[in-house]
């Protein structure tokens, strides 16, 4: 049966079903990620008064382990442990939705590449067959699947609105890679079979990162949170108001930065700055605000729903300054609190820099190196995400093989505060990994746009040659950020760069 055949059966279907007070797993269509039937088997849930004329977010539930198989049923048994509350009628009301709850084979596990790849392909053949809003995807999951809802958005960050793992975990050297992506975690304290510090340590390697994440704590519950967690008084809300790339900024709970400025990035020549913002937890209670400078000091804030911070000194470079307000767990009876946090990158320097003023330069992966023209290349800073790696070839076309014997790969951002105004970027590369074109394709955006797309390092310079790009952008919220993202195949990669400050927009539009 074609996609379209098999769209229109289901719609007759639903359309002769009698209406419920809540969505049962009998309400959920069979699929399979191959049409023969040997893929990976999932459910569809496909609301009440489907058009297409309109599109709709999808959530994608992930369940855990004691579900796995090939049946296409135990992911919805006991009303998926609690994940079919986000489609009872009364979240639909709210917003319609399509909910997608695939099956993971029983020797298999969420999060890895054999079972990220058929996800993708999921919601490739769900978006293909019904009409699924692109920028409104998000992912959620229970134990094994919290461990998968982090591992298939970090596979691919780009794709999804947000995230939402309960009693999870996961690697934290992701962190930098997805810090733009609104998460809401979900553990208790007394969890026995996933303890509470696996998502304590990705809360923390995400604030650390300079993330907005939210993290609901249960002093009580253990590892089966999951009925009450899908039926926090926030949640759906929460979810449905996010979009891909750009996080909603109003909807509860949430924390604001505001003073100095609501911007990620703020660059200043003053010894200290005080912050001042708000915090919405939904007409729930905040019991406090919290203030520090990673690495440094910290304190109490002044007020709970309107708040301001003392004066807080800075050193010279880069600081990162995190704000966390705490409030209810939306369950008396489980106890705990949630924790609502925003943070503020701000780079203490002199001055605005002149037009071509260098303002830094890093060498990706590797040592101080003082170049052959005289620039000096710090170590590796600024950096969020991805891994290392080293080499000992001859590098063609530079003097200077130090550069580009060490590299950062991966999904990975750099993050530089600066004045805003125009910047002159300089990404050097070499490939001195692989020996054959097409092994390595990646992309790069710079302030968000993309710069460079399926790049072929060998196939645009050759190999153990280095090769510089230089693209000018203008920054206008404090902060200079270059995200660097694996493509088609291979892992991305970064030699080296440069920033330096561009002309002003008369002398560049006009005069150069």
């Amino acid at each position: 049966m074609s996609p379209l055949s098999r769209s229109i059966a289901a719609l007759v279907a639903l359309a002769a079903s009698a209406p419920s007070l809540a969505a049962t797993a009998a309400d959920f269509l069979y699929r399979n990620s191959n049409p023969d039937g040997s893929g990976m088997p999932y459910r569809v849930f496909i609301p009440p008064g489907y058009s297409t004329s309109q599109v709709y977010p999808l959530i994608l539930f992930l369940h855990g382990a004691g579900e796995r198989g090939n049946n296409n049923t135990s992911q919805l048994n006991n009303n998926a442990n609690g994940a079919m509350q986000l489609v009872s009628d009364a979240n639909l009301a709210i917003q319609k939705v399509i909910m997608v709850a695939p099956q993971c084979p029983t020797a298999d596990f969420w999060g890895g590449g054999s079972t990220n790849t058929p996800l993708h392909d999921i919601l490739n053949d769900v978006s293909a067959e019904f009409r699924v809003d692109p920028d409104r995807i998000i992912v959620t999951g229970l134990s094994m699947g919290g461990y998968g809802t982090w591992g298939l958005t970090a596979s691919n960050p780009s794709r999804f609105a947000a995230g939402v793992p309960m009693s999870g975990g996961g690697d934290t050297n992701a962190a930098g890679s997805v810090a733009a992506l609104p998460y809401w975690f979900f553990h208790a304290v007394n969890d026995g079979t996933v303890g509470v510090d696996q998502s304590r340590a990705l809360v923390g390697a995400l604030r650390n990162a300079g993330a907005s994440v939210i993290y609901t704590e249960y002093a009580t519950g253990g590892h089966g949170i999951w009925p009450v967690a899908y039926n926090n008084p926030l949640l759906f809300r929460w979810m449905m108001a996010q979009r891909r790339g750009a996080p909603s900024a109003t909807q509860p709970p949430i924390l604001r930065i505001e003073q100095p400025t609501n911007a990620p990035g703020y660059s200043t020549d003053l010894a200290q700055l005080v912050l001042g913002g708000s915090v919405d937890n939904g007409g729930q209670t905040v019991t406090s605000v919290a203030w520090d400078r990673l690495g440094g000091t910290g304190g109490a804030a002044n007020g709970t729903l309107a708040w301001t911070t003392p004066p807080i000194a800075l050193n010279s470079g880069s600081n990162l300054l995190r704000v966390t307000a705490t409030g209810t767990s939306y369950h008396a009876a489980y106890g705990g609190a949630t924790t609502i946090g925003d943070a503020l990158r701000v780079n203490r320097i002199g001055p605005p820099p002149a037009p071509g003023q260098l303002m830094t330069a890093v060498n990706s992966g590797g040592a101080d190196v003082n170049a052959a023209d005289g620039t000096v290349y710090l170590s590796d800073i600024g950096f969020e995400g991805g891994s290392t790696q080293v080499s000992n070839a001859a590098v063609a076309n530079t003097t200077d093989d130090a550069l580009y014997n060490n590299w950062r790969w991966g999904n990975f951002f750099y993050r530089t505060p600066v004045y805003n105004g125009a910047y002159d970027v300089d990404l050097h590369f070499a490939e001195t990994y692989n020996t054959a074109v097409g092994q390595r394709k990646f992309s790069v955006l710079i302030e968000g746009v993309p710069v460079l797309s399926e790049f072929d390092i060998g196939a645009t310079a050759g190999f153990n040659t280095a090769l510089v790009r230089r693209f000018t952008v203008d920054v206008t919220d404090g902060e200079l950020t270059i995200e660097v993202r694996n493509g088609s195949i291979g892992n991305a990669r970064l030699d080296a760069l440069r920033i330096y400050r561009g002309a002003d927009q008369l002398f560049k539009n006009g005069f150069q």
